[in-house]
């Protein structure tokens, strides 16, 4: 940016230039108002056409400062062709060198001149603008595409959280239910193993009364 603008100022320093050398001896009241003059009527031509250019072309992301650096650099090399050349024609018409019908004719040529550098500079003007709407476009559709893929990949993430989730719960749930199988399936050998105790020592218990039964009356 900070190139361009030097550009800029370099070529509008040099149209300045070739009209104050190109007036030759005129005074410098004279020389200023032609100068003024001759720079405003470009920019107020170079304007009217970048608004022809671009009067078909939507465009909203374009900012100021970029129409700015285009006009400003236009509108010097518009009066480095033109205006140096008219500024000598005009020097000799007022030192009586040509006629009015001269100066006249010359005006004319250079004005066709002008206007064919003019429908050049529309066409170029408006490809330019062409180009800065399919890259705003592009822009745009890479972002959504980044959006879109960020979006896909949050749901993807959700959706593997989710099953985790699922399956973590499965897994506590399976360990649980085999921990408590584990331990109904202990608390039942307890209890036969308590059950079939006590069934023997029932048995022993009653073998003794038996036998003891059995030798008293033997005594």
């Amino acid at each position: 940016m900070p190139i361009i603008i030097l550009f800029i100022l370099i070529l509008n320093v040099v149209s300045i230039l070739l009209m104050y050398r190109s007036l030759n001896a005129r005074e410098p009241k004279e020389k200023l108002l032609f100068i003024v003059i001759g720079t405003a009527l470009m920019y107020v031509l170079t304007s009217i056409v970048y608004w022809i250019s671009t009067r078909n072309i939507e465009i909203t992301e374009v900012s100021d400062l970029g129409k700015d650096l285009i006009i400003f650099l236009f509108v010097p090399i518009n009066g480095i062709i033109v205006l140096p050349l008219f500024a000598r024609f005009y020097c000799k018409f007022k030192d009586g060198g040509i006629s009015n019908t001269v100066l006249r004719n010359r005006g004319i040529v250079l004005g066709v001149i002008l206007l064919i550098l003019l429908i050049v500079e529309c066409t170029y003007f408006e490809n330019i603008q062409k180009q800065v709407v399919n890259m705003i476009n592009e822009r745009n559709n890479q972002t959504q595409q980044g959006n879109d893929n960020n979006e896909q990949l949050e749901a993807t993430a959700n959706d593997i959280n989710s099953n985790e989730t699922v399956e973590s719960t499965n897994t506590s749930n399976l360990i649980e239910v085999e921990t408590t199988n584990v331990v109904n399936d202990n608390t039942v050998n307890e209890n036969i193993e308590q059950t079939n105790t006590e069934m023997e020592n029932a048995v022993e218990g009653i073998s003794s009364n038996i036998v003891n039964q059995t030798i008293d009356p033997v005594e």
